[in-house]
């Protein structure tokens, strides 16, 4: 799914977790969200612009 948005040369890095504890708004109290997608993206300029 991931892919077919930023296309099929991209490379990826990231992790699936059953749970992470954050605010749902800046400043509110930390509620327990049940499943969290963490996805990292990295992209290289060439000097020719490809």
């Amino acid at each position: 799914m991931v892919k077919d948005v930023l296309g099929p040369d991209t490379v990826i890095a990231g992790f699936y977790s059953y749970g992470e504890i954050s605010p749902l708004r800046p400043f509110d109290n930390c509620v327990l969200h049940n499943q969290t997608i963490t996805i990292t993206t990295i992209n290289e300029i060439t000097q020719n612009g490809n």
